[in-house]
């Protein structure tokens, strides 16, 4: 009996670290070492630690989205193939974003090891917050941490689970990737229409890497995650549309904080997506995805004619393979949000090189609408 509790005891140990190990690799390292790669051209101001996680964060469902369909479609039991495949291309990328972030220290003249040679002067010019801006900023906080903990202690069910989460379920569990009916268990052939989205293969990936069940990453971990970054794009759109440091900023944030706990006017508001839904695809795409790509539009309309900053044009790129990631419908509703306001921006500001770069970062959403019609 003593033998077998020792057994369980370190059963337990050893499933605790690896789903600390697990969240820390897919939440934090892979983000924010991945980050760095998309911050070319970016003022100082602009690195910021939320941008760098939303860059690093989108950046990693892309490679999983490119990843994750071939495989689909190649291989039926490719669950252990795919998992190997992202966390090799995982850390790749992340090796590449820290030699960057280590090369543009050494050429600001920051050290890694040493003392910051103008840490001193920087120090000097942070302006702390007034004590009305510091009241903005706590309700803000205070709004966004209770709706995560009313999403982690009240998660709610909804009928889309009996398919999207199940898929995740069974690809984790089996090793099956799109391949069994969830509805009956039994086998069937790839489902087109829904397998292309590969969001629920993600979250048997996040279950694999974790050992968390993949109906406890959908409806307990994931709104952890997901509704602060949701408020993080919010954050960079205050910032581009007032300025950095602009009490309106955390006014701004306050009053889509209340627009979202108070939206639940039907079930098919934005709202009720983003607090009762939170894992899927479609309120990711919503909330998340659309909203990334209009920060990214303000961003690139905002640059100067003749300096285009790279970094927000590949995020862009990113951004569309991910609403592929999402929903079918994601690429078609992302290239058309970029059409018409590049359309309406190069007639406005006389840039038709602007149109031209945009309708260039709408080619993953072609390439994905051309193999979903020759699959279909």
């Amino acid at each position: 009996m003593t033998l077998r509790r020792a057994f369980m005891r370190d059963g337990v140990k050893t499933a605790m670290v690896q789903k600390a190990f697990g969240i820390l690799f897919v939440f934090v390292l892979a983000p924010c070492c991945i980050g760095p790669l998309f911050t070319t051209g970016m003022e100082r101001d602009g690195r910021s630690l939320s941008r760098l996680y939303l860059a690093g964060f989108l950046a990693q469902l892309a490679v999983f989205q490119l990843i994750a369909v071939p495989v689909m479609i190649l291989d039926a039991f490719g669950m252990d193939r795919l998992v190997y495949l992202t966390n090799g291309a995982l850390l790749l990328l992340m090796a590449a974003g820290v030699c960057r972030a280590a090369c543009r220290l050494r050429r600001e003249g920051l050290s890694l090891t040493g003392t910051p040679g103008r840490l001193a002067d920087r120090v000097r010019q942070i302006r702390l917050p007034g004590r009305t801006c510091c009241v903005f900023w706590g309700i803000a906080l205070l709004l966004i941490g209770f709706q995560m903990a009313m999403s982690y202690l009240y998660a709610s069910f909804d009928g889309d689970d009996a398919y999207y989460v199940v898929q995740s379920v069974l690809a984790d569990e089996t090793g099956v990737l799109n391949r069994i009916r969830p509805y009956t268990g039994l086998s069937t052939d790839l489902d087109i229409r829904h397998a292309l989205a590969a969001l629920p293969l993600w979250i048997a990936y996040v279950a694999r890497m974790t050992g968390i069940h993949a109906a406890i990453v959908a409806h307990t971990l994931l709104p952890l995650v997901l509704i602060p970054l949701t408020y993080a794009v919010y954050f960079l759109i205050g910032r581009r549309l007032f300025g950095a440091g602009d009490k309106r900023v955390p006014l701004f944030l306050v009053l889509a904080g209340l627009m979202q706990i108070w939206g639940n006017t039907s079930i098919y508001t934005n709202a009720t997506f983003f607090l009762m839904r939170t894992w899927q695809g479609k309120s990711i795409l919503a909330n998340l995805v659309l909203l990334g790509v209009f920060w990214l539009l303000l961003e690139i309309l905002g640059e100067e004619k003749k300096k285009p900053v790279w970094g927000f044009w590949a995020l862009l790129v990113t951004a569309n393979v991910v609403s592929a990631m999402m929903t079918s419908m994601g690429t078609f509703l992302a290239a058309l949000l970029i059409g018409i306001v590049g359309l309406t921006a190069a007639v406005r500001q006389k840039r038709a090189a602007l149109l031209i770069r945009l309708g260039l970062c709408c080619l993953p959403n072609v390439a994905y609408l051309v193999l979903l019609l020759l699959l279909s």
